[in-house]
């Protein structure tokens, strides 16, 4: 074989070889991109309502510590007092079960939202843990908390239905669907019960350690929103941390109330599972 026919050979299967090393290079990108595009999408679905149910209860948490601080509110109308009071009080219930509706749906059907790192994935679990304490009190031991985790747990799971579609996915119910279930479902109802009276205390403008407590949960949301939408994208309206009450002395009824064998339990670990330990 002459030097032209063995140069000839060596280029073919050089080819042959670039040929297949670049084609599974590519093959490889394409499928790394699907799986990109699949999990970005997968993050889309759950991460948007999340952060949309977070921002609005943290909203309506902000103007709450702030009328009870004297601090400037958002103005409203002053008319018709009695609805405007009720419309708070049920909205604002609506509010804080949406969000433990969309906390339930992700770690129920997402399994976990994976944000491309485990310390992504780390810092997520983190924050929504920081809600769930904040809710729960475990800063004063559940003294002042609205609820503990399990009872949020349950709030969630009563918040969610079935969307109808055949991929077998869940929503929140929507407001009226809320109300109706309120109005006619007496054991429904009554889960609800302790946040109603927690916010019914709050218009009052004489919750027990409220002020602390609701200061404490709207900054932990507020952790979470930044952590979701860090570029603003998505919640547009204000995000500044308020500034933490100092502890808050109870009343010596309350005091007794909570004597030392009747006091709550103190916090546990957090009913939110772990993140997944993996890269992307």
């Amino acid at each position: 074989m002459d030097a032209v026919s063995l140069i000839s050979a060596a280029v073919s299967v050089t080819s042959a070889v670039l040929t297949v090393t670049l084609g599974a290079l590519f093959e490889w990108r394409r499928r790394h991109s699907d799986r990109e595009h699949a999990r970005r999408d997968h993050v889309g679905r759950y991460r948007d309502p999340l952060l949309q149910a977070a921002a609005a209860l943290q909203a309506r948490l902000g103007n709450a510590v702030r009328l009870l601080s004297d601090l400037p509110v958002t103005e409203v109308a002053r008319d018709d007092q009695a609805r405007r009071d009720e419309y708070n009080r049920y909205e604002s219930l609506y509010r804080f079960a949406v969000y433990q509706g969309w906390v339930h749906i992700l770690f129920q059907e997402a399994g976990f939202l994976d944000l491309g790192s485990r310390r992504r994935n780390r810092r997520l679990v983190k924050l929504l843990s920081g809600v769930n304490g904040a809710i729960a009190g475990h800063d004063d031991h559940g003294k002042t908390g609205v609820l503990q985790g399990g009872e949020q747990q349950v709030i969630g799971e009563l918040m969610v239905v079935a969307d109808g579609s055949d991929n077998g996915r869940r929503r929140c119910l929507g407001y009226m669907e809320f109300r109706a279930k309120l109005d006619n479902d007496r054991e429904y109802a009554r889960r609800f019960q302790p946040v109603l009276a927690y916010i019914d205390a709050s218009l009052a403008k004489n919750p027990a350690g409220g002020l602390r407590r609701l200061t404490a949960i709207h900054n932990a949301l507020i952790d979470l929103i930044d952590f979701l939408d860090p570029h603003r994208v998505w919640v547009m309206g204000r995000r500044d941390r308020l500034p933490l009450p100092k502890e808050e002395t109870l009343a010596p009824a309350e005091e007794k109330r909570l004597a030392p064998a009747e006091r709550p339990p103190a916090a546990g670990e957090s009913p939110l599972p772990a993140a997944e330990e993996r890269d992307v």
